[in-house]
């Protein structure tokens, strides 16, 4: 019995010795792409669950499986993640690259243009690639959404109506709180962006804290967007169109009463006049369960298409370049017979007569109109219930 418990002691041993011999010590050091050492970087075998990080000098220690075949995972904020065999090195330094190339990035920012690294302000670059993935109508309804501290909201839903952008939230109680909007360098208070085809934007930065003010003064103090237009470029003529197809429809309509249920609640809020109105010639609240009922959302809304094609032609040469774009955009309201439609041509010509002299010609046509029913107006401005909602729900 001894000798059985001997062996059963040896055998585990020997297993422990045996798994002991299949690690290995690996040892480095982790750098930046710029050469800095890193620390805090995550070091673990891939697929176990033992993590090591870099010291402060970016030095790291770490037992894995002792197999040519094993991976090292290295993973830091900031920087891509790298993996590597081990293969049979035992020391080996690793270099990770900085994912945060944006910094050099260009930003305008008023009368010029400076690096996002070197900006002391508050400045936010929209992405223009995502921004025309949107089938929106204007830019604006693009905004929403895609940048921090950046509030889009619209009044009403009719389309072609006005959208109201407010940055890092309201500055006056009684005033207006627009930013202020400067298209190719022009300074525009409310414009109508529905002018501005979105297809036509090349950038857009939003100025969002007090230092617009020190560029453009008192109408920079709740904010600046700044965009640029397309222009053309030196090279080969380019064509581009662009079309897109949607549908708008209510995703969730407001239950309501049936006839019986209605006339039975009016019972119970106004005995006499449900009386006199519903409950005549013998009726009573049961002979309204047969009654049909008209749900007048069903009769006010509907399902409504949305169509935008744009095309634009531009190129030139070192001295001369042009660009040319036409769009159409036709959007249906869920309310019924109401609308919208935008036609808008725009031309740009620049032309480099020498080193000293350069002439330049933007020429913007847009025909705008909207029609129908604006939800948020009220026929007869002395009560609430002439709303076109209200009348609707009510």
């Amino acid at each position: 019995m001894l000798s059985k418990k001997l062996w059963q002691i040896l055998i585990m041993c020997l297993i422990g010795f045996a798994s002991f011999s299949q690690t290995r010590k690996i040892t480095g050091v982790v750098t930046s792409d710029g050469g800095e050492t890193l620390q805090g970087v995550t070091v673990k075998e891939k697929g176990k669950q033992i993590i090591v990080q870099s010291d402060v000098n970016g030095k790291f220690s770490i037992l894995v499986t002792d197999k040519a075949t094993t991976i090292l995972v290295f993973s830091s904020v900031g920087y891509i993640e790298k993996a590597i065999q081990i293969k049979t090195l035992n020391t080996f330094n690793v270099q990770l690259t900085s994912t945060t190339k944006d910094l050099d990035d260009i930003v305008v920012i008023g009368y010029g243009t400076s690096r996002k690294k070197d900006l002391t302000g508050s400045v936010s670059k929209v992405d223009i690639g995502d921004l025309q993935k949107a089938p929106v109508r204007s830019f604006e309804e693009a905004l929403g959404g895609r940048v921090a501290g950046v509030q889009v909201t619209s009044a009403d839903g009719q389309p072609g109506s006005s959208t109201a952008i407010v940055i890092r939230g309201n500055n006056s109680i009684t005033q207006d709180n627009s930013p202020l909007y400067v298209i190719d360098g022009f300074p525009l208070e409310n414009p109508n962006n529905n002018s501005v085809n979105p297809s036509d934007i090349e950038s857009i930065e939003v100025l969002k804290d007090a230092s617009a003010t020190a560029i453009y003064g008192a109408r920079g103090a709740n904010g600046v967007i700044l965009i640029t237009t397309k222009k053309g470029k030196a090279g080969k003529t380019v064509f581009n169109f662009s079309s897109s197809y949607g549908l708008q429809k209510i995703i969730n309509k407001i239950e309501v009463l049936s006839p019986y249920e209605f006339v039975r609640y009016q019972l119970e809020l106004d005995s006499v006049n449900t009386k006199a109105q519903y409950l005549t010639g013998g009726k009573t609240v049961e002979s309204y369960k047969d009654v049909p009922g008209i749900d007048w959302q069903e009769q006010v809304f509907k399902e409504a298409p949305m169509r935008s094609n744009a095309f634009s032609i531009s190129g030139g040469n070192s001295s001369s370049k042009f660009f040319l774009s036409l769009s159409a955009l036709n959007q249906d309201g869920i309310v019924r017979y109401s609308g919208y439609d935008r036609y808008q041509g725009r031309f740009r010509f620049d032309q480099t007569i020498n080193s000293k002299l350069k002439f330049g010609l933007n020429f913007n046509y847009s025909s705008l109109k909207s029609f129908g029913t604006i939800p948020s107006s009220l026929t007869n401005s002395s009560s609430q219930s002439s709303n076109l909602m209200f009348s609707v729900w009510g």
